[in-house]
């Protein structure tokens, strides 16, 4: 498994930064937009994460699992939660 932070304009949708983790592969959306999710993979946006070196840019977290057979679509779900959440309470979003 491999967990990123990663900062993005403040202009690009998550569809493109979902896209850009191919590892995804076909993913659901949550119903707020902020999150997009598959079992072998997870794209969040950090709520209210400011940064003062990341001007006009947002926070997402990543999860990526690699071997698809360890895929599950809700345990990725709940992990990426808890992930995205101990990221916000970090000095990364200051």
């Amino acid at each position: 498994m491999m967990a990123n932070l990663q900062w993005w304009s403040e202009d690009v949708s998550i569809t493109m930064v979902a896209d850009a983790n191919p590892q995804l592969g076909p993913a659901e959306i949550s119903t707020n937009g902020n999150f997009y999710y598959s079992g072998t993979g997870a794209v969040v946006r950090v709520k209210d994460c400011k940064n003062p070196s990341h001007t006009r840019q947002i926070l997402y977290t990543s999860l990526r699992v690699h071997d698809s057979h360890l895929g599950d679509a809700s345990t990725m779900k709940k992990l990426a939660t808890a992930y995205t959440k101990a990221v916000a309470d970090t000095d990364e979003c200051a």
